[in-house]
């Protein structure tokens, strides 16, 4: 996988570098790269608006061609993490908790088509959904909800659940080229940007 690493100060992002470097799975890509990486690892201590600006750079107008976000961070505030699911998160990591062997899994998992959210964020991402405050997040032009299918609801409370598409296949006894097929027809329908997008849309909607 291509991985640009976007970090607050150049020593960590030239030592997550050289760590990434080593694993023949990834290539590392400069920031100011002409390809469109697959993966963006942003590692910054807060989240500031420059960084918000920065993401924003990536962020194509076709959401499938969006770069996966994983964000090693303190705690975002609830604001802070509706911009960041809009702009392609696909997982969070404790900037205090994580290591470089953590970030090289997650990376993995990540490729292999899993998303990592906190049920503790998810949490807070309701009580945006339920203050109101995100209403200006709804992706545009975006259907009913009802238009759901049974089988994508299904696949949408296994997102929910943390688990990846393999888990997601056994679980619901699909093939996993079926369960990548719904979630790719769900995010093209609904106008979102990814599969954590998806579950804070289903959320905030009062689907899930």
């Amino acid at each position: 996988m291509q991985v640009v690493v976007l970090a607050e100060d150049r020593l960590t992002a030239q030592g997550v570098e050289a760590h990434l470097t080593t694993d023949d799975r990834v290539q590392v890509l400069g920031p100011g790269a002409e390809e469109t990486p697959d993966v963006l690892l942003l590692i910054t201590a807060e989240l500031a608006e420059n960084t918000f600006a920065v993401l924003q750079r990536y962020c194509p107008e076709n959401p499938d061609e969006a770069p996966r976000l994983i964000l090693v961070a303190n705690k975002p505030t609830a604001e802070q993490l509706v911009r960041v699911v809009g702009l392609g998160l696909v997982a969070f990591m404790n900037r205090d908790k994580t290591t470089l062997a953590d970030i090289s899994e997650m990376l993995c998992a990540v490729a292999r088509g899993a998303a990592s959210l906190p049920q503790s964020m998810l949490g807070s991402l309701l009580e945006q959904i339920r203050t109101r405050r995100w209403k200006d997040q709804a992706p545009e032009g975006s259907e009913d909800p009802s238009s759901f299918t049974a089988r994508e609801l299904a696949v949408l409370r296994q997102l929910a659940a943390g688990f990846s598409t393999t888990e997601i296949a056994a679980a619901l006894h699909y093939s996993e080229r079926t369960v990548k097929y719904i979630i790719h027809q769900m995010i093209v329908r609904h106008g979102l940007r990814n599969r954590v997008h998806a579950v804070a849309y289903a959320l905030r909607q009062g689907i899930l």
